[in-house]
């Protein structure tokens, strides 16, 4: 009998807390978002950890851990945002947010690899819409000397991301890895334009135009020691005129590079230029620096 008294009563409380508990959880959740729109990301971040700390695992969304975690990056907290990243993926829940938010914080702690596999997740399942994205691939992919694939990059790269100065200068990096010497070309010309002393641009066009005059020095020459004629030799004047005026052409750049960086590295090309020349002064200038 006294059990039978007892039963409605215990029954109402296990109503209440059946009611309650939930709209308690999902107090919480809303108040995150609440916060969150304040700008109050602190007091937001305490919300989420009190709704996933009292909220059963099954209960939660993957989209609530994605929601959490992106709140979590805004508040600084690194780590949380990792860890309800992971639970999101866990149950399945993807967005483009998601995979650019964990690029970042992994770019932020210097971790290459996974930074690089949350970007090429992003691309791979969202497509290759996104500037930002498109430009750091094509830079991530140079860093790791995987040249092919960062110069599928920069055709997905926008017009605005492709002349900056920085990542032309990368381009022309992948161009000359690839021998595609007539982009290296175009490409040394653009980044001179943005800025006339950028050293790789300089260094690309003084040592194309010294090529070509040494290597037509060194076929010329061949071909008169192989036939020591009258019409050879007025042959290889014809081409020594053409000589000279490659070396002329790649002096101006050498020049720039040597009041940029005096020394060794450079010193050969003009010793080389100033003996075709016959200028022994300025062979004998250059020549020391060969030495040191």
């Amino acid at each position: 009998m006294r059990l039978n008294k007892l039963l409605p009563g215990l029954l109402f409380i296990l109503l209440i807390y059946s009611c309650g508990a939930p709209k308690v959880l999902t107090n919480a959740k809303t108040e995150a978002e609440t916060y969150e729109t304040a700008g109050n990301y602190a007091a937001a971040l305490a919300q989420w950890k009190s709704f996933v700390e009292t909220t059963p695992l099954e209960q939660i969304a993957g989209a609530d851990f994605a929601k959490a975690a992106k709140l979590a990056f805004k508040a600084g907290d690194s780590e949380a945002a990792k860890s309800w990243f992971d639970q999101a993926r866990y149950k399945n829940f993807a967005d483009a947010e998601m995979y650019q938010t964990l690029s970042e914080i992994y770019r932020s702690e210097g971790n290459l690899s996974k930074e690089l596999s949350a970007l090429e997740s992003y691309s791979e399942k969202f497509g290759s819409e996104n500037a930002t994205v498109n430009e750091r691939l094509f830079q991530m992919y140079a860093e790791i000397s995987s040249w092919e694939k960062a110069n599928e990059f920069w055709e997905k790269m926008n017009a605005t991301a492709k002349q900056t100065e920085n990542n032309l200068g990368t381009y022309l990096e992948v161009n000359k890895k690839l021998e595609n010497n007539a982009t290296c070309d175009s490409v040394a010309t653009a980044l001179l334009n943005l800025n006339p002393d950028q050293p790789e641009a300089i260094d690309w066009l003084a040592k194309k135009y010294y090529r070509a005059g040494q290597k037509r020095y060194e076929v010329e020459i061949e071909k008169y020691e192989q036939n020591k004629t009258r019409k050879q030799y007025a042959a290889l004047l014809k081409e020594l005129d053409l000589v000279t005026a490659d070396f002329k052409k790649a002096l101006p750049y050498l020049e720039k590079l040597w009041a940029q960086k005096p020394g060794k590295e450079y010193a050969g090309y003009f010793v080389n230029i100033y003996a075709r020349f016959g200028d022994e002064e300025k062979v004998d200038f250059y020549q020391k620096y060969l030495s040191q």
